[in-house]
């Protein structure tokens, strides 16, 4: 438990400081997860037999960061053409080398879509700024972070503890056995009543941009989309036949275990705040 704890604190004081430092702080922090992220899911899939062309997925990465220290504020359109021409060179390499198969390929557009794009919206997410009526502009990231990240941490949390208390039917035995039915609802619950306390603390630092149901709908969103991230982390680690993705982090596994949930919640929660800024 202390080693979780030192951990846990360590890993909030890089992350705080990261994300106020600055913009390029930001995307830096999120580009290293993404090279985390990546690797530890090259890991978990070589257990199934996929031989995932890495080197196509960091140079992904490492063009991706260019378009976003060249110009952060026109980053996101570099991405999809990116990975475009990385896609002719992995199957121009199977072509030509016939080293490695078609599943091979596939599989290495699959950590494409699942770790790597979500963490790249991310970045974009972490410097999108909107403009505001007396003509400056706002940053919109510590909001979305706020909405997406509290009901994430609540609805874990209380379904740990709704299962515990309450839990008779399972939710997913193949994929996770602990988790229940009845934990699901009290964290669902529970994660979306801390939209009133996520709007509370936007309001407090002048960062309410949206209403109150909206922020409590994005609640909802991010425990519901959460609780989806966790479950599909753990289908992966479940066919691989690991417990967790790495010891990176001690006492909590890997980035893979940490980010799980937030993956899915922050580009949702952000696209539900699209909708009114």
């Amino acid at each position: 438990m202390k080693q979780r704890v030192i951990s846990a604190v360590v890993m909030i004081a890089i992350l705080l400081s990261c994300m106020l430092i600055s913009d390029i702080s930001r995307v830096l922090l999120f580009a290293a997860c993404a090279v985390l992220a990546c690797h530890e899911m090259k890991n978990a899939l070589r257990k199934l037999d996929c031989n995932i062309r890495i080197w196509s997925v960091y140079a992904g990465i490492a063009g991706t960061l260019a378009a976003f220290l060249i110009g952060l504020d026109k980053a996101r359109g570099y991405a999809y053409p990116v990975f475009m021409i990385l896609m002719l060179g992995i199957f121009s390499e199977m072509v030509i080398t016939q080293k490695f198969t078609v599943k091979d390929v596939f599989a290495t557009f699959g950590v494409y879509a699942y770790p790597l794009s979500p963490l790249i919206l991310v970045m974009y997410i972490s410097i999108a700024t909107r403009p505001m009526a007396d003509g400056g502009t706002i940053y919109i990231w510590p909001a979305v972070f706020i909405n997406s990240i509290l009901p994430c941490v609540v609805s874990d949390s209380f379904a740990l503890f709704g299962g515990k208390a309450f839990g008779k039917h399972k939710l997913s035995p193949t994929i996770s056995p602990k988790k229940t039915v009845e934990g699901l609802i009290c964290g669902l619950v529970m994660g979306t009543l801390s939209g009133l306390l996520a709007h509370g603390i936007l309001v407090w630092t002048g960062l309410g941009l949206i209403p109150l149901w909206a922020v409590v709908l994005s609640a909802l969103a991010a425990s519901i989309s959460g609780a989806i991230g966790d479950l599909a982390a753990s289908s992966v680690k479940r066919a691989a036949g690991i417990k967790d993705y790495s010891n990176l982090i001690p006492g909590h596994g890997g980035i893979m275990d940490r980010i799980d949930s937030e993956l899915f919640a922050i580009p949702i929660v952000y696209m539900i705040y699209a909708l009114f800024i």
